[in-house]
């Protein structure tokens, strides 16, 4: 999966501290976390959220970069819209909905997708394969 695993996060006291250790380099930066859309993607949220980051991103499995083998693209995480809709509604009952700014990505497409991203809890939204493909990328997949 792209990118590689973070070899001194194993826990989320230990994303805890990274997001301690980079508001103290630069208390004005905000922190984002990207989760994959999976089952238990909201207890996760919820302990970043109280790890203090200020945006948490879930992204759905029909995303991913340009790196990511073929394999993690088809058979790693859920739809988007799954991950959201369990994020949202883990922050809303631990109260910890307005601590963190939440974004969605990995296979928004359309006008429609924002919406229901809306609807489902989001606030921000991210589109990177259709932008691409508009512009003439050939995304260098077989």
């Amino acid at each position: 999966i792209s990118p590689p695993p973070h070899h001194d996060i194993y826990s989320i006291e230990d994303l805890a501290q990274l997001i301690y250790d980079l508001k103290n380099v630069n208390p004005a930066a905000d922190v984002s976390v990207k989760l994959v859309s999976e089952v238990g993607v909201g207890t996760v949220a919820a302990g970043v959220a109280k790890a203090r980051a200020d945006h948490i991103t879930i992204s759905g499995y029909d995303g991913g970069t340009g790196a990511s083998p073929l394999t993690s693209l088809k058979h790693a995480g859920s739809p988007w819209e799954m991950g959201l809709a369990e994020t949202h509604q883990t922050l809303v009952l631990n109260g910890l909905r307005s601590r963190v700014a939440l974004q969605v990505d990995g296979g928004l497409r359309t006008g429609r997708d924002v919406v229901i991203g809306a609807l489902l809890g989001a606030d921000e939204f991210g589109f990177s394969t259709a932008p691409l493909i508009a512009a003439g990328c050939i995304m260098m997949r077989k």
